[in-house]
């Protein structure tokens, strides 16, 4: 279906929010993606998956986009009032909604932060009792997305715990975690392992090492739900 860009938000220096209105409602779950391609006339004739970022009870629906290849960057110089086509929604193993039955924790890696902010929002949305822990790991500080939006996420809900940590640099006002997310990181902020679903998006070597460590740290692997959002052709 054709839907229109209503609004674009710089999230980082590499990250857009387009805000779309979509000739038709798009019924999606939280964690699910869609099919992306460029109406106008001059763009690359193919399409790319990205996941819905906005939480489905709203009356619009948003994709972050991070600029890494010849797609991205052309998404990234549309303008408001230019087309997009999208699929159906598609995907399940990120699904989150009303029948997850346990509290959760979320480890993002960059833009792998794009389907856990639409269950956070959601959750939000419809004043769900979960607990939600979200580790979310970045190179430097000016690569967090949804930056204030996550502070105040943190700071207003006590059910939601957020738990940000840089890898490489960290300036002087940082109080954050540093490092890659490890055992001692995650004991540290997350109690009874095994009673959690845990759910993984990031780029593939992020999604091995922090599966083979939650089942080293006796998470069944039933509880880790994982997509690996850089595979071949997407997001690229």
């Amino acid at each position: 279906m054709e839907a229109e860009i209503k609004g674009i938000k710089d999230e980082t220096h590499d990250v857009k929010t387009f805000r779309l209105e979509p000739e038709e409602e798009i019924d999606f779950v939280p964690g699910q993606f869609c099919l992306v391609s460029i109406k106008e006339e001059g763009f690359p004739d193919d399409s790319k998956p990205f996941t819905f970022s906005s939480s489905p009870e709203k009356d619009f629906v948003e994709m972050t986009v991070k600029k890494v290849g010849e797609f991205t960057t052309a998404l990234h110089s549309l303008e408001e009032g230019d087309k997009l086509e999208l699929t159906e929604p598609r995907g399940k193993s990120l699904n989150f909604d009303e029948s997850v039955d346990r509290d959760i924790v979320f480890i993002a890696g960059g833009s792998g932060i794009t389907p856990f902010i639409s269950a956070i929002r959601y959750s939000i949305d419809r004043d769900l009792d979960h607990n939600m822990t979200l580790f979310f790991s970045n190179r430097e500080y000016r690569d967090i997305i949804y930056r204030t939006e996550l502070r105040h996420i943190y700071e207003d809900y006590q059910r939601i715990k957020v738990v940000n940590t840089l890898t490489h640099e960290e300036p002087d006002h940082w109080d954050g975690e540093t490092g890659l997310i490890d055992r001692e990181m995650i004991e540290k902020h997350v109690d009874d392992l095994r009673d959690k679903i845990w759910y993984i998006c990031g780029p593939p070597p992020m999604i091995d090492a922090m599966e083979e460590l939650l089942e080293d740290m006796g998470v069944e692997e039933t509880d880790i739900r994982f997509e690996k959002w850089q595979i071949p052709g997407k997001h690229d």
